[in-house]
């Protein structure tokens, strides 16, 4: 269901039946059998919907996958507010009628505190935050190790000959909302800039939305006017805005979540993964196969989970920036280089970390 108005309404008058979700937003396949019991999952979405060409689609996405592949069945919810995120929430436990009930970002960790422990016997999973409770299954990615690489790129591109490039040294970030897993986001690209350009200045700013790509698309250019030549968003679809922004007045940004490179790819250097699809999808595998568990698990570079991709993208990479993030992330995955994953100690990280 996705007027919230209309949920709102039926629910005051006491008429609200799981079918509201169906309306629309149910995947309608027969369900498969799995050890006798059938599959049916409820997933509510971030704010910003579907269409965002990033956290919201991929998790979309990676249910499709999952349906595909097992035929189960699924229902979604896109919150117009985090307002909304406990009324869904509650909707779909007192259904009892999914499975496993999965909510994305870390700003249903309040809701998830509020509705999963009137729920002790509904599997709930929680995608990019961290949090223990004994019927949630938290799914964390390291943020700092998302960004890094892109980070490298953007210190060392704004050094360099690129078409885009200036001469100075600054670079920055753009949050959707200012939220604390996404200060280490901005964290870890820092730490990447000044790995490798110490002297480079970093500048960030929040939209204040996850789907207001006009007012991203506003910030970016006010950056660039300032003499900006690449900026990482993580704002979700406001993100759009920025590489519109980009576009428009010859410079840089990056993606950020599922390959976002394709969608401006002459001014879309790379992109800073995270494979919020495969998340979803091996969280109802383990459904399916009985290895779900209440537990909270974190990933980063090592695991795989997180990275950076060039893809789809027609910026053409100087040489000396591909041979520095390859061997950076051998780095890494090695273990010879452990990221800073605490924005205090950022600058006695880089004081004891340079690449050069």
């Amino acid at each position: 269901m996705k007027k919230l108005s209309v949920f709102l309404v039926l629910l005051l008058v006491g008429a609200v039946s799981t079918s509201l979700f169906a309306g629309g937003n149910s995947e309608e396949k027969a369900v498969v059998d799995v050890g006798n019991k059938s599959i049916n999952v409820a997933i509510c979405l971030s704010t910003g919907g579907l269409g965002d060409k990033n956290f919201n689609d991929m998790a979309y996405n990676g249910l499709i996958q999952a349906q595909n592949e097992y035929n189960i069945t699924f229902d979604y919810f896109e919150p117009e507010t985090s307002s909304d995120f406990e009324i869904a929430l509650r909707q779909f436990a007192d259904s009892n009628s999914y499975d496993l009930i999965i909510g994305i970002g870390n700003d249903m960790v309040d809701s998830y505190k509020e509705v999963c422990p009137d729920y002790p016997d509904q599997k709930f999973s929680l995608v990019d935050a961290g949090l223990a409770m004994d019927n949630v299954h938290s799914i964390e990615t390291r943020w700092q190790d998302q960004t890094f690489l892109c980070g490298v790129y953007a210190g060392l591109g704004t050094l360099s000959d690129m078409p885009g490039a200036n001469e100075d040294n600054e670079v920055g970030v753009i949050l959707g909302m200012d939220f604390p897993s996404l200060q280490t986001g901005v964290m870890g690209f820092e730490a990447g800039v000044r790995y490798v350009n110490p002297t480079c200045n970093v500048i960030n700013a929040t939209v204040g939305s996850f789907n207001d790509p006009a007012k991203g698309k506003e910030i970016a250019v006010s950056m660039y006017n300032r003499g900006v030549d690449f900026i990482q968003p993580i704002a979700g679809a406001s993100g759009l805005g920025v590489f519109s922004g980009a576009k428009d007045y010859g410079f840089y940004a990056f993606g950020v979540g599922g390959n976002q490179n394709y969608i401006e790819p002459t001014v879309i250097p790379a992109t800073s993964i995270r494979n919020v699809n495969e998340m979803i999808y091996d969280e109802v595998v383990s459904v399916i196969d009985n290895t779900w568990e209440p537990v909270s698990s974190k990933n980063g570079i090592v695991e795989g989970v997180v990275g950076y991709s060039r893809a789809q993208s027609e910026v053409a990479i100087p040489q000396n920036i591909e041979d520095a993030i390859a061997d950076i992330k051998a780095k890494i995955i090695s273990g010879d280089l452990v990221i800073c994953e605490d924005k205090n100690n950022l600058e006695t990280w880089l004081s004891e970390n340079q690449y050069f």
